[in-house]
């Protein structure tokens, strides 16, 4: 048989012979010479009824645009191959406007509401992976679903394994033919594509056609059903279409008149509409079974009214070829959860110690016991969950290294590269001894790193009030519970991973954490964490560790604390006398963490926002996360009053409620590496809330491209806290400049501007630390972060500690919640604007005048170390000045677009100024600017990453590889100057160049 043949659509014939009851043939009246003039004389008929559908659907196009001006409230879901279709972003008859959208943002956080889920988060410790985790995950969940309207599931359904394909159908939804246009004309498992065409032997001689199975999706006739199953399923069609049988009638008729046409079977060309398509040439029978077999597919064709579709997903598969306990609908809005199986680790009970001994040189003499730490915090009556958290989670570094060691102690200040390098300068050993740091200045990983590079057995890190400001006891301030100074019991915990080697589960490297995935070993060194062991305590009990080391070693300039009213000198030892013994007990294990995501499916299918903020807490976690959480929950409360209206936004809008992020921002950066390309292709932004509430000050850090659009969302929301009465309302904007002014520290106490022009634009920019990392930094995404942080003069925020609590939140952190909604509600309209302007509000012009700056930093910077005072900075400059000028074009094409449709919707409107026939010509330039837009950022991406730490990809900024936290512009130059003395700066500016000069290419296509 001929290979075409091979697969032919069954004939009308096969059908009659089945029963199935068709209409005749038309007749005609007598006298008509030639058999062939009917079937000539119908098709003028069609002709003409085709053309005037053309003209129709042409001037529907073409000539009615959607409602618009310079922040388009409706765009067309342009693809390659000329798709568009015809949708307002707010959904069919919403009287849903930008303003009315905008105000629902405003006006729906409540404060009441707001307390009430901070109260529900503190209420229980949920350190990732435990048990209180997934609580808090289903919490969540069904939070998530009441709000957006959704049927509530039960805990376990709609909770997926990272990696599974219901897993990715929950985030990705179907594989629109839209999104995938690209690469393959077929798309085997595309719902609205059929397979490509079986090849097997046992298909000779018999026929085959594509159909959509309601049970099981696209099959083949022939080869996966019976002809006897398929004819039945067509009469059932038409028993519920009869009109359908009209058109059957035609391809009969057509059939009769051997005028069926064969040629490609499956549609290899763009098709309107998202349906099963048709071939090029002239019409043929198989247009008409494609019709039925789509009508028999049960396929919905109303792309915005995703409530319509609740049952939907059900009806295309049946319940069959998903777990039983899968209810997610992928059309519409949906909530589910995502597993990952990380590394983690857990304190032993009663698994660590801390002691000092004397000792004496007579080895005769025993070791006295002088005193052993609590290693606790205390049970405050003021403070409700305090007895909880004490029970169930004592103080211990996440990821530290088990072991018992003794030794001498060293005081080493802040643990920073620097501290240490002064310590050896000094001849001090580290070799067997135990280092005492205090925190602040770097991540704590980094305090762990450096003395193991050292020789050192072990490190504490305690908290020093040096860290609070001018709200200390020795100041005259009452400690918590009676005032707003630290509690002295108070331990910050936290992860000791190597976050500047790379974040995530650090046996899964550049993978995600799979159930089954392969993993390093724990002791293998190529890992990122610590191979010693570390404990963290209070100043209450390190007072008699630091009072062993007065008089002895060092006492260096600008290492002393705020103990010195304790008696405290801070001398370097070692502790010549006394030997202290550390015991950490871990119980490490890989295990479930669980991310809670929600999708709002918006009219453009590969323009995708994010919203993040995790979940998990070292135990209560009133601010850090949850007052983040609460705030998010009020974004999703404001998005469900929309949904309500009818409103679909014009990008998809993801949220995150992360796990993992304490350990090492565990559940992002899995997410990350899990959907890399995806999120390459397809997100434009990543928003993040961690913190919202700690302290009084405003604060944005953030890609210099969203640096305007905070600053512009922040001037609409009032600033919290001023009377009603106040005839000039200060905005948040107003705290954003002031916070820039007063020194706005982050939640782990470090300066979050570095420089005046920081301060002048009052975004700060991103290093690390929280789950905006692998989004920037690894892939290539426009992010942003923001929330009140803490200034020297607020009360004492008690990061990591049992007493970030609900107590202290409703006392001294936000005692009216205020400052929880005002985040939400410049985040909100953050989130609002980007998910629905027709032009991205991303400034790329902004981004190139930083690189100026960074340019001229990074050269400031070179001129002092020889090895570099002469590298070749004019080749960077030409870059940059490229990007500066290809950025600068790109704004004129957006003001041209604006202009267009702002001339369009004016009152002037005419057909001289602005046709209406160039609407689809300039969507589709707005189309072609947001991608520029949306991978701008990518561009700095070099997949052989930075030097020493390869997972870090993006070349003009990322976490500075000796601080952890703070961000170091254009880093692999600037580190290999500053902490490689020269050696490979030429070939890291000669890849940047590279870079830079690539990027500006692809702006100028």
């Amino acid at each position: 048989m001929d290979e075409k043949q091979q697969h032919l659509p069954l004939p009308i014939s096969s059908l009659e012979k089945k029963g199935v009851p068709l209409p005749p043939p038309p007749t005609y009246e007598s006298g008509m010479e030639d058999d062939r003039t009917p079937f000539v004389s119908r098709n003028k008929k069609i002709v003409t009824v085709g053309f005037l559908a053309f003209f129709a659907w042409t001037y529907y196009h073409l000539f009615t645009l959607p409602q618009t001006g310079s922040d388009v409230h409706g765009y067309h879901s342009l693809r390659t191959g000329g798709c568009a279709h015809r949708m307002s972003f707010f959904g069919p008859g919403s009287k849903v406007g930008k303003e009315e959208a905008e105000r629902i943002v405003l006006e729906t956080p409540l404060e009441a509401r707001i307390r009430q889920s901070s109260k529900d988060y503190t209420a229980y410790p949920h350190a990732a992976g435990s048990e209180g985790d997934l609580r808090s995950a289903l919490y969540v969940k069904n939070k998530w679903e009441s709000i957006l309207g959704l049927p509530t599931t039960a805990d376990d359904e709609n909770i997926f394994d990272a990696g599974t394909k219901e897993a990715k159908l929950a985030l990705q939804g179907p594989k629109s033919h839209h999104g995938h246009h690209h690469h393959h004309p077929h798309h085997p498992d595309h719902p609205h594509h059929p397979p490509p065409p079986p090849e097997d032997d046992e298909m000779e001689g018999t026929t085959a056609f594509p159909y959509r199975s309601k049970e099981h999706g696209w099959k083949w006739f022939g080869k996966d059903e019976g002809e006897e199953e398929t004819l039945d399923r067509i009469e059932a069609a038409l028993e519920r279409k009869p009109w359908m049988r009209v058109g059957l009638a035609g391809a009969r008729m057509e059939e009769e008149n051997g005028r069926v046409k064969h040629g490609h079977d499956l549609p290899r060309h763009p098709h309107l509409g998202g349906g099963v398509g048709i071939r090029q040439g002239k019409i043929g029978w198989r247009r008409y079974v494609h019709r039925f077999l789509k009508m028999v597919g049960l396929r919905e064709r109303d792309q915005t009214q995703h409530q319509k579709r609740d049952g939907m997903w059900h009806d295309l598969h049946g319940g069959h070829g998903h777990d039983d306990k899968t209810k997610i609908n992928p059309f519409g809005p949906r909530v589910y959860i995502e597993t990952y199986y990380p590394f983690l680790n857990y304190p032993v009970e009663n698994g660590r110690v801390l002691k000092l001994y004397s000792t004496s040189s007579n080895a005769s003499i025993a070791s006295t016991l002088e005193f052993e730490a609590s290693l606790t915090e205390d049970e405050l009556d003021e403070d409700p969950t305090s007895k909880v958290g004490r029970d169930r989670f004592n103080p211990y570094h996440g990821m530290s290294q088990g072991g018992h060691v003794k030794g001498e102690l060293i005081y080493a200040n802040q643990g920073t590269k620097e501290d240490y390098a002064r310590l050896v300068k000094e001849g001090v050993d580290f070799k067997g001894k135990i280092v005492i740091v205090r925190y602040g200045g770097i991540f704590r990983g980094l305090k762990v790193a450096f003395a193991e590079e050292l020789g050192a057995a072990a490190v504490v890190i305690y908290s020093d009030p040096a860290e609070d400001g001018e709200i200390t006891i020795k100041n005259g301030y009452k400690p918590y519970p009676e005032g707003p100074a630290r509690q002295p019991s108070s331990v910050q915990r936290g992860s000791v991973q190597g976050l500047s080697h790379y974040p995530g589960d650090p046996l899964t490297p550049f993978k995600p954490a799979y159930k089954d995935a392969d993993r390093l070993s724990r002791d293998d060194t190529s890992n990122n964490i610590p191979h010693i062991p570390s404990i963290p305590i209070s100043y209450q009990d390190a007072l008699p560790f630091l009072k062993a080391l007065n008089g002895k070693g060092k006492k260096i300039d600008g290492w002393a604390g705020g103990l010195e009213d304790e008696g405290v000198e801070y001398y370097s030892g070692p502790s010549e006398g006394f030997e202290v013994e550390l015991k950490n007990e871990v119980d490490e294990k890989v295990t479930a963490q669980w991310n809670t995501m929600a999708v709002i499916p918006g009219l453009v299918h590969d323009e995708a926002i994010i919203i993040g903020n995790h979940r998990d807490a070292w135990v209560f976690g009133a601010a850090d996360p949850n007052s983040g959480s609460a705030s998010t929950d009020e974004i999703v409360e404001a998005l469900g009053e929309l949904l309500k209206k009818g409103w679909v936004p014009l990008r998809t809008i993801i949220l995150a409620s992360w796990s993992g992020e304490e350990f090492g921002l565990i559940g992002s950066t899995e997410f990350g590496e899990d959907y890399r390309e995806w999120i390459k292709e397809n997100v434009a932004a990543y928003l993040n809330v961690d913190v919202s509430t700690s302290g009084s000050a405003y604060g944005v850090q953030a890609s210099p491209s969203l640096a305007h659009l905070f600053r512009n969302v922040s001037a609409l929301v009032p600033a919290p806290g001023q009377p009603a009465e106040a005839l000039h309302k200060k905005t948040m904007l107003d705290k954003l400049l002031e916070g820039a002014q007063d020194g706005i520290l982050n939640a782990a106490g470090a300066q979050i501007f570095d420089n005046d022009r920081d301060k002048e634009l009052a975004i700060g920019p991103l290093g690390s630390g929280s789950d905006f990392t692998v989004f920037l930094q690894h892939i290539g995404i426009a992010s942003a972060n923001l929330g009140y942080g803490g200034t020297s003069k607020d009360p004492v925020y008690h990061y990591h500690s049992i007493y970030d609590s609900f107590a202290w939140m409703d006392r001294y952190g936000d005692p009216t919640f205020e400052r929880h909604a005002a985040i939400s509600k410049v985040l909100g309209l953050a989130a609002l604007r980007l998910s629905t302007s027709l032009i991205l509000p991303i400034n790329i012009t902004a981004y190139a005048e930083e690189l100026v700056v960074y340019t001229h930093k990074v050269e400031s910077l070179a001129v002092k170390e020889p090895a570099t005072a002469s590298l070749p900075f004019s080749q960077l400059e030409r870059a940059v000045y490229g990007i500066q000028k290809s950025a600068l074009s790109i704004q004129d094409q957006i003001a041209a677009v604006e202009r267009y449709f702002e001339c369009v919707h004016s009152t002037e409107a005419s057909w001289k100024k602005c046709p209406r026939w160039l609407g689809f010509k300039y969507l589709k330039k707005a189309k072609k600017i947001n991608k520029k837009l949306k991978e701008f950022e990518s561009g700095f991406i070099d997949v052989k990453g930075l030097a020493q730490r390869t997972w870090y990809r993006n070349l003009v900024v990322a976490p500075g590889r000796n601080l952890g936290y703070g961000a170091t512009t254009l880093p692999g130059l600037t580190e290999s100057i500053t902490l490689d003395h020269g050696d490979g700066a030429r070939d890291e500016l000669d890849r940047l160049v590279i870079k830079l000069n690539s990027l500006e290419k692809k702006l100028r296509a």
